[in-house]
């Protein structure tokens, strides 16, 4: 369910798809402030139940993401999630490729909607281990009490915080935020599950999210107030002046060049 500073009383049913409208007590969230904010604006379901993989692209599009980049994402968050390890000729013919994402699913096994078409809840992109990862930006850690889908307000400051002229979140200012990070939850995580896989991955995230809410130019400045739109309100920063993401920059290229530009900026880090 969506954390109680977020909460909205009740949705009014007459809201068209693109108008924001924070997730009332029985809906559905993630722990991904884009995808909140995709149901926040009606581009998925609201309620954050029986999304589909097509709509789930489409909202995506709504970003300016590259069709390759848009697909394999929707790919990996539509695996079927075993809690045990297939095993058999029987298991591999039905699903050759759970041998090897058997863990990392977040969808139950043959999980559809009233239509019979493939569908996932919100709340099971929380599922720990999978795409949910240890040290968030703005979430707290699976291991420090299971809450690990809800927005904390501190950690929210701590981000917006990080810009160092007060106006743009650099690329420096992400990298030293993500050190800071680190560094805290190695104190405040005994549990702490953040093998190197995930150094890159975590800086592909922060590449993506220049990508598509930054400036153009070679730092890709996110502007103060598009982040704590995105990641306070999960809500598209429309309103402060962004606009979707053209061109190549949002594509496979755009977030890879990226992706090294804040892998640069954090240097060898050590888990």
């Amino acid at each position: 369910m969506a954390s109680p500073s977020q909460i909205s009383k009740e949705a009014p049913a007459s809201l068209k798809r693109g108008e924001y409208q924070p997730p009332t007590a029985n809906d559905l969230r993630s722990p991904c402030p884009v995808v909140n904010a995709f149901a926040n604006h009606g581009l998925i379901p609201r309620d954050g139940r029986n999304v589909r993989a097509e709509e789930l692209d489409t909202a995506m599009k709504e970003l300016g993401l590259s069709i390759t980049i848009r697909k394999t994402l929707v790919w990996g968050a539509f695996f079927e999630r075993y809690d045990n390890r297939p095993s058999g000729l029987k298991d591999f013919i039905s699903s050759p490729l759970a041998y090897l994402h058997w863990h990392f699913g977040i969808r139950n096994i043959d999980q559809k909607d009233s239509d019979k078409t493939p569908c996932l809840d919100l709340d099971q992109l929380s599922r720990h281990g999978a795409i949910e990862h240890d040290i968030s930006m703005t979430r707290r850690d699976f291991a420090q009490g299971g809450d690990n889908h809800s927005k904390q307000e501190d950690l929210v400051d701590q981000l917006l915080r990080s810009s160092s002229d007060g106006s743009y979140i650099t690329t420096s200012d992400f990298a030293k935020l993500r050190r800071k990070r680190l560094e805290q939850q190695k104190k405040d995580n005994p549990e702490l599950c953040f093998p190197s896989v995930l150094h890159f991955v975590t800086a592909g995230q922060i590449a993506a999210i220049q990508r598509v809410f930054g400036h153009g130019d070679k730092e890709c400045r996110i502007p103060v107030s598009y982040a704590e739109a995105l990641f306070r309100e999960e809500r598209l920063p429309v309103k402060e002046g962004w606009q979707k993401s053209q061109g190549w920059l949002a594509g496979v290229i755009g977030v890879v060049v990226q992706l090294v530009r804040v892998r640069v900026g954090i240097g060898r880090v050590k888990s």
